[in-house]
This record gives structure tokens, sequence and C-alpha cells, in this order.
């Protein structure tokens, strides 16, 4: 209890120092590096502070999947000294030895337990939660006025009659792969790791060919033989923009084009075959602080005043379509917009595995999905192969 209370203690005192003589300690450079497309947006939430501070904030659009190069770029003193990741990098950044803890800078209590867990690893906070992004099911209103189906059986029936009358082509525009199937592979029994209320106990338990998907993978055989499953794997120009698909699975990104295409649609979460709501995978999109920068504190201080702000999640999340991971920022989110409906879903959804070892997982799921898809296999077969490769390159 002394050491938290030193802890809260010392974060309270740095604040303030901050707060007293941010001018004098601010003025500098700092180098983010940001997704691809959203520059404009971390530009805009940023000017004001850099303008009250006289800091020259750099975004670079050089960041994306993996630990974005800095294994070889940190060291080289080449690196941002801020840069932006999905937590599911987490584990491999902390291993790669390219961030820097933040558990002295994060406030715990303006984010969501399971935002805060994304981005923990092996004890530690390694990153600030600025959004949470899912895919959730959109309906075609005009083919299924009744709206969302609320129940599994609905939304295969439904899909099947249209396919069946000629209204439709196929049911679900999706690409197959586990992130996009995720919630009807969670639907018959499958996983990756084991987990508990969001947290994953255990790599050593992998559920890609648990028994319960053994016993339902025919299911998935059976989906794809009757179109509910579109094979295009395509969003451009696809069956559910042009009229031909009741229902697709889409992610925040997905809402320009629906709209440039004139859709009419709705966005609710996808149905599980067990009742209830299938689980999605959530991403929490989060700002690292590479653990190679010359300007640690004047980092540490944008991460407090400005990316942990209110403002600064609301900004973000609106130019991306994203939820706020900020607790404040999300409440001011209408339920009823496209954004909210989204966040609504994701707060139901499980957060992706944020170990290392993901890149295998990947590598091997996405297999068994393309050899299903193809006809190469049946379900079943490709996933306990999957699950029999990912157990041996975990040493299991």
């Amino acid at each position: 209890m002394k050491k938290q209370r030193l802890g809260v203690g010392l974060l309270s005192a740095a604040l303030l120092v901050f707060g007293s003589i941010a001018p004098a300690q601010a003025a500098g450079t700092l180098t983010i590096w940001v997704n691809s497309g959203e520059e404009a947006a971390y530009k805009a939430a940023s000017a004001d502070w850099a303008a009250t501070n006289g800091v020259t904030v750099n975004i670079l659009a050089k960041c994306g999947l993996g630990d974005c190069g800095l294994s070889k770029l940190g060291p080289a003193g080449t690196g941002p000294d801020l840069f932006v990741a999905t937590h599911d990098n987490t584990g491999t950044l902390v291993k790669s030895g390219v961030v820097t803890s933040l558990n002295n800078v994060i406030n715990r209590s303006a984010y969501p337990a399971a935002a805060v867990e994304g981005v923990s690893f092996n004890f530690g906070t390694w990153g600030i939660p600025i959004s949470i992004s899912n895919i959730a099911l959109a309906t075609n209103l005009e083919l299924v006025p009744a709206g969302a189906p609320k129940d599994w059986e609905t939304l295969e029936s439904t899909a099947t009659k249209l396919i069946s009358s000629g209204k439709a082509e196929v049911g679900i525009v999706t690409h197959l792969d586990g992130y996009f199937l995720q919630p009807f592979f969670e639907s018959i029994g499958g996983y990756v790791f084991s987990n508990k209320n969001g947290k994953y106990t255990s790599t050593k338990n992998v559920g890609l060919y648990s028994k319960d998907l053994a016993k339902n993978a025919s299911l998935m055989d059976k989906w794809l033989a009757e179109k509910l499953f579109d094979k295009a794997n395509t969003y451009d120009g696809s069956n559910f923009n042009n009229g031909k698909a009741p229902f697709a699975i889409v992610g925040p990104w997905s809402i320009a084009g629906l709209d440039k295409a004139g859709v009419k649609y709705e966005i609710s979460g996808v149905p599980s075959i067990k009742g209830g709501t299938a689980r999605a995978f959530s991403g929490v999109s989060a700002m690292y602080m590479n653990r190679f920068s010359k300007n640690k504190f004047l980092a540490k201080q944008f991460l407090t005043e400005v990316v942990q702000s209110k403002k600064f999640g609301s900004a973000i999340s609106a130019a991306n379509n994203t939820y706020p991971a900020n607790i404040d920022a999300a409440a001011s989110i209408d339920k009823k917009s496209v954004s909210g409906k989204f966040g609504a879903y994701g707060a139901l959804c499980l957060p992706m595995p944020n170990v290392a070892e993901m890149g295998s997982v990947w590598t091997y799921w996405n297999g068994a999905f393309a050899d299903w898809a193809s006809g190469k296999s049946k379900f079943g077969e490709a996933m306990k192969l999957a699950s029999k490769n990912l157990n041996s390159a975990l040493g299991n």
C-alpha cells in the first residue's frame, strides 16, 4: 500500500512539474510514426499543444504491423520518439526491446480495463490506448427490411432464401481468414488460446481444433457450400456494395466505401449459433515510446497532456470512425451513430491476444482458412493440421 501511495505521489509531482514549467521544458522536436492515412488527424489533434509549448511535432506515416522495423532502426538512432501500433503487437515489441514502460505515465482509470490489459505484458504497461476498433455485421436494409438479425437461425434462413430466390448471390461478404471469421469460429467452439474474462491464461492451450470445433467443423463446410460465405475475399465492387448480398463483415475502415456506394445499412453484432452474440476480436490502437528516443521527457509530457486527453481521443476516433478508448470521450459518442454501434458490439468482443507468438498463429490459422476456402481440404482437417503445426512451433 505504501509503494502504491508513493507511486501516485511521484506521478502527481511529475504532473505538477509539467504544468509549472511546461513551456521551458517542452521546446524541442518530437517525431511520431502513425498509420498511413492518419497523419492529418494526428497533426490536427496535436497542433494546439505544439504551438503553446513551442514544439515541432513531426507526424510521419511509417508504422504498420509488427514492430514497425524498430528492432533495427531503434538502436541505429533512426526511429521515432513515439509510434502508433495495435495492441496485439505488444508482446513482440516488448520482447524485441524497442519500447519503454509507461507504468508511471498511464492514467489507468481513464480507460476500460480490457484496453489497459491489451497494452500490458509481463507485468508492465507499454502503450497509451487511443481508440478501439472491431469488425461488426452490416445488414443491407433494402434486401432485409426487418433489419439486423437477432439470432443465427434468422441470419442463415434469410441469406439462404435470398440466394435461392435469385435476389442475392451470396450471404455474407467477408475475408475468409482468422480475423474476420473469428466470431463464427468461436461460435462453433474454436479459440486461439484459452482465456478468462478477456485475459489469455496460457499459450499451451491452443483451441484451433478443440473438441467442440471438431464436433461442429462440418457446419463451416455446409455454410461454404450453400454460399453463406463469399469466396471473393474482396470489398471493392463486392456483392454487398452492389446489392447482391444481405450481409457483410465490415470494420470502421469500410464505412466510407459503403456510404460512397449508397448502401442503406445497419451495423450490429454477429449472432452466435449458441445463442446470444459471437465475439469478434477487438483491437486497441495505442501509442508506444521508442526505448532509444533521445526525447523521453518531452515524449512523456506529450503522452500525459495530449494523448490521454478526452479531446485527443475524440478527435482521432472521429477521424477514423473508431471508438475512443478514453472513457470520457466514449461517453460523448451518440449510441445510435455508426461509431456508437461499433462500440456497443466492441464492448462484448474479445481483445486480440498480444503475445509475441501471434506471428505463428496467423501463419498457421490463416493458412488453414485458405486451404478450406480453396477447396483443398475440409474445415476440420485444415484446423487439425494448423493446430498440430502451431503447437509444434510453440514447443507445446
